[in-house]
């Protein structure tokens, strides 16, 4: 099913009707604040803020308006008094001077003010990207994500019921082992020789990329079929109104799955790019004569545009039809896995890392 995680821009600019101008992030976290206009030097002892302003990490010292010393401090808060005054108070002084309970519900609030901030920047920066992600999001990729995941699928359901996917280990390869016994000659405490057993294990075959073995019994989505859907709709947004809380929030799991999207679509071509070899399916048509499976022959037939995937089922020849279901040789046209998405430039665009 495609997951449709965007909020439409009528949608948007609806919620958005009437709103206050929201506090920028560069006002909420301060680096000189010292040079903010009509600060109060000093509070009088007992006064209590009626909230933070903003904090800071000062770049040199800055003086306490509320200890008796005014003690110079890096670390702190701008406060607004109930009358209107400001003043700088050193996070330490807060505690203090307010009290844990009070110096503690204030700056639970402005970090919800600075998360919600912070949110709204990376969004905006987000949209100043979508059309040139748009740009470099070609079809070939998305085409190249189909057929890699319609081949994978196929061969989910050839190997359903050979348990190797169990096995398979965290880096995604799999390895087929063989246990056997020979006897070596070794002297025991009395220096007399003796033949003894070991219990030697080798591998018979290995398969890199075998993770894609894993999945479900339908076919995953195209993510990058669907990365486009939803940037094509972050066009349609109108940044030039404020966007409310809601939309900010909701904006932000839209971005959230769209680098999801993009990450994973790059992970299952990688790992397409390493099963996807001669060697690789080789050795995969081999197992099938090493664990009990119903899987048929794997081969990779060449072919001008590139190789095809062939699954041949087993032919029962009715001794046991329950496993043919009237299948007959399937053929999945896969793609050239060096031309794979330039993902960090896609991410790049969007304004995240690729990691």
């Amino acid at each position: 099913m495609n997951r449709c995680y965007m909020l439409s821009p009528q949608t948007i600019q609806r919620a958005d009707m009437g709103l206050h101008k929201p506090i920028e992030l560069e006002n909420l976290v301060i680096s000189k604040p010292d040079l903010q206009p009509s600060l109060t030097d000093v509070i009088p002892p007992g006064e209590i803020p009626s909230h933070y302003i903003n904090r800071y990490q000062a770049e040199y010292k800055v003086r306490c308006a509320f200890c008796d010393s005014h003690m110079p401090h890096n670390r702190g808060f701008t406060v607004r008094m109930e009358d209107g005054r400001t003043a700088l108070c050193g996070k330490d002084c807060a505690t203090k001077y307010f009290g844990k309970q009070i110096a503690d519900n204030h700056e639970q609030e402005l970090e919800k003010q600075i998360r919600r901030a912070t949110k709204r920047k990376i969004i905006q920066r987000t949209l100043e990207g979508v059309p040139a992600a748009l740009a470099l999001l070609s079809d070939d990729w998305i085409e190249m994500e189909e057929r890699a995941l319609e081949a994978s699928h196929a061969l989910h359901i050839e190997f359903r019921y050979s348990g190797i996917q169990s096995e398979i280990s965290e880096q995604g390869r799999y390895e087929h082992k063989e246990s056997r016994r020979r006897w070596v000659e070794r002297d025991d405490e009395f220096g007399r020789s003796r033949r003894v057993p070991i219990d030697e294990e080798r591998v018979i075959l290995s398969i890199a990329g075998a993770a894609i073995l894993r999945g479900g019994e339908t076919r995953p989505p195209v993510r990058l079929r669907r990365v486009k859907e939803n940037l094509e709709k972050l066009l349609g947004v109108n940044t030039e109104g404020e966007l409310s809380d809601l939309v900010v929030e909701r904006m932000s799991e839209t971005r959230s799955h769209l680098i999801s999207d993009i990450r994973n679509a790059a992970r299952f071509l990688n790992l397409c790019a390493q099963f996807y070899t001669k060697e690789n399916i080789k050795a995969l048509s081999r197992l099938t004569k090493h664990v009990k499976s119903t899987a048929g022959q794997i081969a990779l037939h060449k072919r001008p545009y590139g190789f095809d995937l062939i699954i041949t089922p087993i032919d029962y020849s009715g001794e046991d039809e329950i496993f043919n279901y009237g299948r007959e040789q399937e053929t999945y046209p896969l793609p050239d896995f060096t031309t794979k998405p330039q993902v960090e430039s896609l991410l790049a665009e969007l304004k995240d890392e690729y990691v």
